[in-house]
Parts: C-alpha cells; sequence; structure tokens
C-alpha cells in the first residue's frame, strides 16, 4: 500500500530549481505550512514548549511523516493534503513524533496536548479550529482531513486513552454533516473514510469490551461499500460479535495493564452460548482469511496486513474471556482450549519480528498482551520445548 504523502511530494523535490513555476508551487507549499505552523502556535500551545514550533523541527517531522508513515488499509488510495488543516497537521505531527527517532520521540508528549486541545476546540462554539469554511468545496475538503486527522490520532491512542471513544463520536458527527449528497469519481473517498472510523471505533470498542458507536451499516446509502468488500466482512463479524459481551460488567484486555491485581469474574456468567459465540466467532475468521488471503497473494504488503488482522483479531476473540478469569490461563480452560489460544498467542508474537508495518496502538497492546500469554504458558509448562515460537 502506498503511504501517505502529506507533505511535498517526491515529485515537487526532483523540480526544484527546474522552472519558475515549479519552484513557485513549493515555495508556495512551504509557505502554506509555515502559515498553519504559526497559527496552530497561536491558538493551541498552551502547555507547551516554543521548541515544538521551530522551523527545523516542524520541517523534520512533515518530511518524516511523507517518507516513512505507512499507508492504510482501509484508505489505500494514495492521499495528498499539501495544505492540511490545523487539526490534521496536529495530527501528522504527533504520528511523526510518535513513531520517530528518539531525537523526536522526546517531543510526541507536547504534541498530543496540542492534538488534544485541537480536537476540544472541535467541541467550542466559534473557534477558529472549529471554523467550516463558506466554500461548499473547501468545506467538503476541511471535513475530509479533520475526520482522517482524527482517525490517525484514534490508531495511536486506541485503549490506552478512554477519551478516544469520544473523539470517534465526534468523527462520526462530521461525517453526517459534511459527506456530500452526490458523490462521482472526482469525488473524496468518504466510503473508506467511513470504514477507517469504524475499524479504529470496534479496535478500540475490543480492548475495552465497549459498545462500538460506529453502526456496522452507514446511514447513508452512498456511504456504504459492497458486502464482499474485506473490511466490511472483518467489521461486520467484530461488531456482531463484540456486542454480545458488552454492558456485562466483564473486565477488560486494558484492565490487565493498569490494574494492580488480576480482575476476576463469577465464573457461572460464562455460558455454553458464551462458548459457542467465541467457537463461531473464530471459524468465521478462519473462514475470511481462506477467501480474502487467497486473493492478495500477488501482493506481498495486502497479504501481511490480512494475515495480520486475522491473528490479532482471532487472538482477541479467543481471549475475550481471559481477564475475567483473572488473566489465568490454566484457569477454568481445557487443554484444547489452552492450546488453540497458545497457538493465536505465539502467532501474533511473531508478528512483531516478520512485519515492519506495525504501528497503530491496537495491533502493538494486542502483541504485548499476547506475549503476557506466552510468557504465562511457558511458566506453566506448556512452553516450546526449545524456548523458541513455532510457526
Amino acid at each position: 500500500m502506498a503511504p501517505l504523502p502529506l507533505g511535498p511530494s517526491d515529485q515537487d523535490a526532483s523540480v526544484i530549481g527546474a522552472v519558475p513555476e515549479a519552484q513557485a508551487s513549493v515555495k508556495s507549499r512551504k509557505a502554506c505550512v509555515n502559515c498553519r505552523r504559526q497559527k496552530m502556535k497561536c491558538r493551541i500551545d498552551q502547555g507547551t514548549t516554543s521548541l515544538l514550533w521551530e522551523e527545523p523541527l516542524i520541517k523534520q517531522l512533515w518530511l518524516s511523516f511523507h517518507d516513512t508513515m505507512l499507508g492504510l488499509h482501509f484508505l489505500p488510495t494514495k492521499q495528498t493534503f499539501s495544505s492540511p488543516t490545523p487539526l490534521m497537521l496536529a495530527a501528522m505531527l504527533y504520528c511523526s513524533s510518535m513513531r520517530g527517532s528518539d531525537e523526536v520521540v522526546v517531543h510526541a508528549a507536547e504534541y498530543f496536548i496540542v492534538l488534544c486541545n485541537a480536537i476540544a476546540q472541535l467541541c467550542m462554539p466559534s473557534s477558529e479550529i472549529g471554523e467550516v469554511p463558506k466554500d461548499p468545496s473547501a468545506a467538503e475538503e476541511w471535513a475530509f482531513q479533520t475526520i482522517l486527522g482524527i482517525i490517525l490520532a484514534g490508531l495511536l491512542r486506541e485503549g490506552v486513552s478512554k477519551e478516544t471513544g469520544i473523539w470517534i463520536s465526534v468523527a462520526y458527527r462530521l461525517i453526517l454533516e459534511h459527506c456530500p449528497p452526490h458523490m462521482d469519481e472526482k469525488s473524496l473517498e468518504w466510503q473508506r473514510l467511513f470504514t477507517g472510523l469504524q475499524i479504529v471505533d470496534l479496535e478500540h470498542a475490543s480492548i475495552h469490551l465497549s459498545c462500538p458507536v460506529i453502526p456496522v451499516v452507514a446511514p447513508f446509502p452512498r456511504l456504504r461499500i459492497a458486502q464482499q468488500d474485506q473490511l466490511y466482512r472483518l467489521s461486520r463479524m467484530m461488531h456482531t460479535g463484540l456486542t454480545h459481551f458488552t454492558g456485562r460488567g466483564l473486565p477488560t484486555i486494558w484492565a490487565c495493564f493498569t490494574s494492580d491485581t488480576p480482575t476476576t469474574s463469577d465464573s457461572s456468567s460464562f455460558s455454553g452460548v458464551d462458548a459457542a459465540v467465541i467457537r463461531d466467532w473464530a471459524r468465521q475468521l478462519d473462514d475470511w482469511l481462506v477467501e480474502f488471503g487467497a486473493r492478495n497473494e500477488e501482493a506481498d504488503n495486502q497479504s501481511k496486513l490480512t494475515f495480520r488482522q486475522y491473528v490479532l483479531h482471532r487472538l482477541l476473540v479467543l481471549s475475550i474471556y481471559l481477564p475475567a478469569r483473572g488473566s489465568d490461563l490454566f484457569s477454568n480452560t481445557t487443554p484444547k482450549e489452552q492450546h488453540e489460544l497458545l497457538v493465536s498467542a505465539r502467532a501474533a508474537v511473531k508478528l512483531q519480528v516478520a512485519d515492519s508495518s506495525i504501528w497503530s496502538n491496537f495491533d502493538l497492546v494486542m502483541i504485548t498482551w499476547a506475549a503476557l500469554i506466552v510468557i504465562q504458558g511457558v511458566d506453566g509448562g506448556v512452553g516450546e520445548p526449545d524456548g523458541q515460537l513455532a510457526p
């Protein structure tokens, strides 16, 4: 999948020094970024240092986002935003610093403050960042970029910030208000944007075992993608399975990382129906991999993505009740259940080595969760004989 070049493109770089028109275009883009940098500094720099807004650092993060930021599975078409909205720019700076080198990662916490302030201003009457352009075309572009900025932020804050669910709600409202009534081949990819928001919602809800905000079927026909689409099928099965377990007060995967002591639940609350739902859910994921994994044999990146989604979501399904058992692999589980969960956990841990495109917080949380399960298995005498993870 192509990365999202939200900064100067390679084509821009190649024409520098070539013709006056090209030079003017590049200078215009840089001036636009500098202008927005100054506006961001004035509007939402509360609680941050002036170092964040120095031009060399901004330029470094901008170029890093363009050069190294991986593509988005829900929005594979190349997106170019030479004039990002303030919130989009804040999301770019946070993403680049959060997943950047040691030199820039030290600034991530402050860029996160900037990002939170930018999102908060969307909920404040008469704020400049929340002001929608009067021109319809500009208004659509503003909304699309703002929503995408929230999605990028959400991908890095899934699970770790409970407020991510509120951000998702804000983005959903913006989609409902700004999705154009008529779309053609020249329109922005609103269908894919909706799908991306839906995925972030499901992943965040999965970690917290909360009810998803975004409906499985878009309210507007123009936002709906084909029912045979890979992401639609995954979203539908995850939405259906997840809603069976939400609202019951069950301990969550994230609670296992934040609680000092394991939280348990009455084992009698796990019914035969729950077990059947988990088995059917896992089987559906197996079928999904068979169908869509076969389609992606020629596209290496897409094939990796499909397999990663399968492994991590299957681990989620098989371990969804583990926190309720005090996160104890050997509590009220059969040897077959233990084996199946360990196989999924080992596969998830191997992803960190085999797949360099991992960066979303959901992926990292689930891989960490998998590592804890594998370690517990080793401590319990059911690890690999040679200490290696079996394929």
